[in-house]
């Protein structure tokens, strides 16, 4: 199941060179690893996580396994060597992300990425070395969201992003990614599965490309590289 130590254990085996996760807080102050704002996907009721103690999401069954904390999730990643991409799902976490970062000494094995400018702002406030990684996709049709995607320079330097992660299928993105990676920026492109799109990235000059396929997406690189 995704988000748990035997998927991320599984992406190693796979030969995955970093792992993305999602963290979300628990109303007692600490972090989980775990995607949505609520459980209903995995019990069938909505009970929202931020106001769920940790005791209470250690009891929620994630299709047999347990939810992992930041904590134990970052002593995995330093005794395998795994570096992590940790995705803020909502602010207010960056001073307790930024503990246990320096508690395990795993800062500069990350780079920290969410859709939330504030949360960005937060970090770099906290921590301004640990890279961050502003994410983008396409659920809102917004105008100034929507030319924000298409021209995504001001945003980058406004919240101070080192990386930009935009969703694969976004418009224009072939047109700009070469751009964006001749400004210095990396670009880590999101959740990209086809073999042929994760070829047609690389050939565009993405710096990273986030998959739930390690092994698949290993295949398709090598298959591009041979074909040069």
């Amino acid at each position: 199941p995704e988000n748990t130590l035997v998927a991320f254990e599984l992406a190693r085996h796979q030969r995955a060179d970093m792992i993305e996760l999602d963290l979300q807080p628990t109303v007692d102050g600490e972090i989980v690893v775990f995607h949505d704002d609520d459980t209903a996907r995995w019990n069938g009721r909505a009970d929202v996580v931020a106001r769920m103690t940790l005791v209470e999401m250690r009891r929620l069954d994630v299709g047999g396994e347990q939810v992992p904390t930041l904590a134990e999730t970052l002593d995995w990643a330093r005794s395998v060597g795994m570096p992590l991409n940790l995705e803020l799902k909502k602010p207010g976490m960056a001073v307790r992300c930024v503990q246990l970062l320096r508690e395990f000494r795993m800062a500069d094995q990350v780079i920290v990425s969410s859709f939330f400018p504030q949360a960005l702002h937060e970090l770099r406030t906290v921590d301004p070395a640990i890279p961050r990684g502003y994410l983008m996709g396409i659920r809102t049709y917004r105008p100034d969201v929507r030319l924000r995607e298409f021209w995504p320079f001001g945003a980058l330097r406004r919240i101070g992003a080192t990386a930009w992660h935009p969703y694969h299928g976004l418009p224009g993105l072939d047109w700009v990614l070469p751009k964006v990676r001749r400004a210095g920026y990396q670009v880590n492109v999101w959740t990209v599965d086809d073999p042929v799109r994760i070829r047609s990235l690389a050939t565009l000059g993405a710096s990273g490309i986030i998959t739930n396929t390690p092994a698949a997406a290993r295949a398709a690189l090598a298959l591009e590289t041979q074909e040069r």
